[in-house]
């Protein structure tokens, strides 16, 4: 907005000539045009003679400067007026924002100065503030800002695009996977619902059974009493008969003596079996069934835990921790015993002197599971032997059971020990006994334990060294602790699953096979763990599954 005409004609009175400014201490020279005091004092002779005017080219004196205290007290009422009006105008601005007008001035600013980084308008730039400096027209100067603005505007668009993408694809995949959850949740709520009405049907299928069976015993109990209570008055009837006769005087009594055995005949009187054979058998099947089912659904439910809940992972042994007595295999997942110990360079994590060897991978978080196969020469040959011994007890049980004669007391006297043959077993046991010590001595170990476990001289590995395993040997399984706890299972593990637990603090040990448990330890860790494997049994190997 440009200033009003009589406001501008006051300030082209009371502007310099020479800086193009507000008059500053306005002083008049000889000529009498007025300009600055400070505005004076920069104008030089000409030639060495006196300074001239710079309007009219006349001489002047110096010392002939008069100060002009009119002027200066106008320039002042100017300036509180042009104040005021910038006033109203910095109101009209703030109405219309688009208005941009020099604050000194009040005139548009065309112009940038690239020294100062100033707007400027005409008067601005012909200032003496301003006259030696580089100033360039206001959108010459805005263009390279306006196309850095533009690109890097235009990164920001690509920018925003991708994210826009990326949040939609995002969603997208969210969006897949929460379907597929629910896909999910339906698929194990009807799978559990198909194996609850399984279940249910074959709860009740062999609760029938049980009742069908249970029905045929009470009716068969009902038949035996009514037989026997039978049979019990035939023969109270006759003892009463008998002991009437009894108690005749003996003319009576000799009278019918000769035909008495005839008309009293001795019957052989009846005892039923209370149970029916085949009553017995279909109770001995079911029996079998129950066991069936007991192990069935402890396997099942090994197997469901272990898959839904443990991680398989799969393992190798530490070179470097291997004892000197244990030989490696390449991929370091088999591992066998030397009685002879290989001298080689000892690493100061490995074990001396007891046959031990731990994983390379450790375990600080989670549920993990894995398996160690025991492959010992002669094992299969002496399952095949039990087979056989078995059978031929059953043999020996069933001609037991049989009928002999008619009392069942055997007739000969062969199957006697003598006081000979008593001492001979008792030698044979002790040297049995010797047997089972020595080889209690080999046997093998697995389990976990600490990382920081102690590896040097002979030492006990049990939980409180850092230490939990199972020792197995060709008599028996033991939990490892102080004391020892002997184990009884089912069936001797060949292959032992280990799943352990770290937050919830358990090392359980299962039969791969049939997932029986077998034992579990119960701690609270702190520690890495790691695999553990110790051996000492010639012939035998241990191998890391999978």
């Amino acid at each position: 907005m440009a200033t009003s005409a009589p406001l501008r004609s006051l300030e082209e009175e009371v502007t310099c000539a020479i800086c193009l400014d507000y008059l500053r201490d306005p002083v008049t020279i000889d000529c009498g045009h007025v300009f600055c005091r400070s505005c004076t004092t920069d104008v030089r002779p000409v030639s060495g003679g006196r300074p001239v005017c710079p309007l009219c080219k006349k001489p002047f004196k110096k010392e002939n400067i008069r100060p002009v205290w009119q002027l200066a007290s106008l320039v002042e009422n100017i300036e509180r007026l042009k104040g005021d009006k910038g006033r109203q105008l910095g109101e009209v601005a703030r109405e219309q924002p688009d208005a941009k007008l020099c604050e000194r001035h009040q005139e548009k600013l065309h112009y940038y100065c690239e020294d100062d980084g100033k707007l400027l308008c005409v008067l601005c730039r012909e200032s003496r503030e301003h006259r030696l400096h580089e100033a360039v027209l206001l959108e010459k100067a805005a263009q390279p800002h306006r196309e850095k603005i533009l690109n890097h505007l235009s990164t920001l668009r690509r920018d925003r695009d991708k994210i826009q993408g990326c949040q939609a694809k995002g969603e997208a995949d969210v969006l897949a996977v929460l379907r597929k959850l629910q896909d999910q949740r339906q698929c194990i709520l009807a799978e559990f619902e198909q194996g609850h009405q399984f279940l249910r049907e074959r709860e009740q299928h062999l609760l029938d059974q049980l009742a069908r069976l249970e029905q045929e015993l009470t009716e068969g109990r009902e038949k035996y009493k009514t037989r026997g209570v039978g049979e019990l008055a035939r023969l109270a009837l006759v003892i009463s008969e008998l002991e009437g006769k009894a108690q005749q005087p003996a003319a009576e009594l000799m009278q019918d003596c000769r035909d008495f055995l005839n008309r009293y005949p001795r019957k052989k009187f009846w005892i039923g079996k209370p149970i029916a054979q085949v009553v017995k058998k279909r109770t001995g099947e079911f029996s079998d069934k129950l066991l069936s089912l007991q192990r069935g659904l402890r396997e099942f439910q090994g197997k469901l835990l272990r898959d839904l809940e443990y991680k398989t992972v799969s393992v190798t042994l530490d070179p470097q921790s291997a004892s000197r007595y244990l030989q490696l295999s390449e991929d370091r997942k088999c591992v066998t015993y030397s009685s002879l110990y290989q001298s080689a360079y000892l690493y100061p994590q490995q074990f001396d002197c007891e046959p031990g060897v731990l994983g390379s991978k450790g375990f600080t978080w989670g549920k993990v599971y894995w398996e160690v196969e025991v492959q010992r020469e002669g094992w299969a040959e002496d399952e095949e032997e039990g087979d056989e011994e078995e059978e031929g007890e059953e043999e020996e049980e069933e001609e037991e059971a049989g009928y002999g004669d008619g009392y069942g007391y055997g007739d000969g006297y062969d199957d006697w020990e003598t006081d000979e043959d008593e001492g001979s077993l008792g030698d044979e046991e002790e040297e049995e006994g010797e047997e089972e010590e020595e080889e209690v001595l080999e046997s093998c170990m697995v389990g976990v334990a600490r990382d920081s476990v102690k590896r040097k001289g002979e030492l006990p590995l049990r939980p409180e060294d850092g230490v939990w395993a199972l020792r197995l040997s060709s008599t028996g399984i033991w939990a490892h602790t102080e004391p020892e706890a002997e184990l009884f299972p089912a069936v001797r593990p060949r292959r032992v699953g280990i799943a352990l637990d770290y937050e919830g603090g358990t090392v359980t040990f299962t039969n791969a096979e049939s997932q029986e448990v077998i034992y579990t330890f119960t701690d609270t860790f702190t520690r890495r763990l790691v695999p553990f494997l110790w051996l000492k049994w010639p012939g035998t190997r241990l191998l890391l599954r999978p």
